[in-house]
């Protein structure tokens, strides 16, 4: 998770370097060549912000299996100390 959010920053921060040299270059205007870079890491920063949606979705759902296996493990652990106290008498 934390790569994955240092990649979005990275891009993040390439994408204003990289909209800072259009803005302020010598040039009148970026050529095509910038143009089509900014285009495909435009790209890249939306791909991998859904990535990031996908596997955030899978986490609440595997910390919700987590929570299920946790209560069913109390209520075993509650059943056999039942057990143990009943047999004990």
């Amino acid at each position: 998770m934390y790569k994955l959010n240092r990649k979005v920053t990275t891009i993040g921060v390439t994408l204003l370097f990289s909209g800072s040299l259009l803005l302020f270059g010598c040039s009148s205007g970026p050529d095509e060549a910038q143009l089509k870079q900014l285009q495909t890491l435009k790209d890249e920063v939306t791909q991998l912000e859904k990535e990031i949606k996908e596997i955030e979705g899978k986490k609440v759902e595997l910390d919700r299996i987590i929570a299920e296996k946790n209560a069913k493990l109390q209520k075993c652990n509650a059943d056999q100390q039942i057990v143990k106290q009943r047999l004990a008498k």
